[in-house]
C-alpha cells in the first residue's frame, strides 16, 4: 500500500455501551500497531465523542448523506465487530448494516464483516437478505463456531469465512495501581477476595432482581468475600445494580458507581475471584483476565461464547432457579484455580486469533 488507505468502521458505537466500545477501542488498536497506512474512519451516535476517545475521524451514522458520501471514498468497508447481524433486537437494527454493506458492494469496495457473533435471525426477510448480501462481501471472520454454523444453515457459501477471536482479546487492563484507586474512590474494601456480578435487564426483571439479590446473600452467608454490582452499559445497567443491592439484606455488597473506560473495567474483573455475568462482554473480560465465571444465559450469543472456551458453568435466565445458580457458583468457586490455569492457555490462543482479523483486513486492502 503506497498511498494512505481509509478503512470505514461500521458498528454499534457511541451508545455507552462497554462492550462495544472495546471492540472499537480493539479494532483502532490492533491496525495502528499494523500498520501506519491507514487512515480509520468510525460510524458513531456520537461522532465527536468517538473522536475524542479514539483519537479518530467519526461521522454520524445517522446522516445518511454523510455515511454513503464517506463509503465512497473509503477503501475497506468494515462491519464489527459484535453482533449486529441479528434481529432479536429489531429488524430496523439488521436493516441498517445490511444496507450499508450492499451500498459499499455497489460502490465496488472491499468489504469485510469482522469478529462477528451472527444470529438469532428469526424473520424470513431478514434471512433471505442476510445471505443475500453475505455472499456478495469479500472476507467474513466469525468471533465462535456457533455463528459459522448459523452461516451454514442460513445457506451462506461464501468461500472466505474464518473463526477467529473477538478483538477484545488483544486489549490489555488498567494497572493494579489504578484498580486500588478505583476501589478507593468507591469506597470498595479489599480485605477480603471479592465476587463480580453483572446484569442487564431482561424479561421478568422483578424476578431477576430477586433472584441475584437472594443469591448474593448466599455468597455473603457462605463464603468471606465481598460483592461488587459491576454495571457495562450505563445508565441502565447501574439502576438495576441499585435495585438488586436495596434487596441485600447482609453486608458486603458494592457498587461500581462511576463509568470507566474498557482497560478500568478489565482491570477491576482481573482483581476478582469470579464473576457471575450476564452481558457478553463481561464475559469476555473475564475471559481475557483468566478470571473464573459462571454465565447467566439471555441471548444465544452468550451461551455460544462459553461453549467456545468450554466453561461450562451456566444458568438460562428465563427459567434459573436460585439453587442453580449457587450450585453453580459453589462448583466454580472450588475449581477456581483449575479453571484460571485453562482460561490462561485459552486467551493466547484466541489473542492470537483475534490479531487475525487485522491482518486479513489488510491482506484484503493490499490486494486491492
Amino acid at each position: 500500500m503506497s498511498r494512505e488507505m481509509k478503512i470505514l468502521i461500521s458498528g454499534y458505537y457511541g451508545f455507552d455501551n462497554s462492550g462495544d466500545d472495546a471492540i472499537l477501542k480493539a479494532i483502532v488498536k490492533d491496525f495502528k500497531y499494523s500498520s501506519d497506512n491507514v487512515e480509520l474512519v468510525a460510524l458513531s451516535s456520537r461522532p465527536s465523542n468517538t473522536e475524542k476517545t479514539y483519537n479518530i475521524k467519526s461521522i454520524n451514522r445517522f446522516n445518511i448523506k454523510e455515511v454513503i458520501k464517506t463509503i465512497k471514498s473509503c477503501d475497506l468497508f468494515i462491519s464489527g465487530g459484535g453482533s449486529l447481524l441479528q434481529d432479536v433486537t429489531s429488524t430496523r437494527s439488521i436493516l441498517y448494516y445490511l444496507a450499508l454493506m450492499n451500498k459499499a458492494k455497489r460502490c465496488k469496495k472491499s468489504v469485510m464483516v469482522y469478529a462477528n457473533g451472527i444470529g438469532p435471525i428469526n424473520k424470513r426477510l431478514n434471512r433471505f437478505l442476510t445471505k443475500k448480501v453475505l455472499n456478495k462481501v469479500d472476507l467474513i471472520t466469525l468471533r465462535d463456531e456457533d455463528s459459522k454454523r448459523f452461516l451454514e444453515e442460513l445457506g451462506v457459501d461464501n468461500p472466505n469465512i474464518h473463526v477467529t477471536a473477538d478483538p477484545v482479546f488483544t486489549l490489555e487492563p488498567s494497572s493494579k495501581d489504578r484498580v486500588l484507586d478505583i476501589f478507593k474512590v468507591e469506597k470498595i474494601p479489599i480485605d477480603k477476595p471479592l465476587i463480580g456480578i453483572s446484569i442487564r435487564r431482561w424479561n421478568n426483571t422483578n424476578d431477576l432482581v430477586r433472584k441475584i439479590s437472594n443469591t448474593i446473600e448466599y455468597i455473603l452467608n457462605n463464603y468471606d468475600v465481598n460483592v461488587i454490582l459491576i454495571p457495562m452499559h450505563y445508565p441502565e445497567d447501574l439502576e438495576l445494580s441499585k435495585e438488586v443491592k436495596k434487596r441485600v439484606n447482609e453486608e458486603g455488597c458494592y457498587i461500581i458507581n462511576d463509568k470507566y473506560t474498557v482497560e478500568d473495567i478489565m482491570g477491576i474483573i482481573k482483581e476478582l475471584e469470579m464473576i457471575i455475568a450476564m452481558r457478553l462482554h463481561s464475559l469476555i473480560y473475564a475471559a481475557t483476565q483468566e478470571t473464573p465465571m459462571v454465565g447467566l444465559i439471555y441471548d444465544p450469543k452468550v451461551e455460544g461464547f462459553l461453549n467456545f472456551i468450554d466453561m461450562d458453568y451456566m444458568c438460562h435466565v428465563d427459567n434459573m432457579e436460585i439453587e442453580e445458580l449457587c450450585d453453580n457458583i459453589d462448583e466454580v468457586w472450588s475449581k477456581r484455580k483449575y479453571i484460571r490455569y485453562e482460561l490462561g492457555k485459552t486467551n493466547e490462543v484466541l489473542k492470537q486469533k483475534a490479531m487475525l482479523n487485522t491482518s486479513m483486513a489488510l491482506d484484503l486492502l493490499r490486494s486491492r
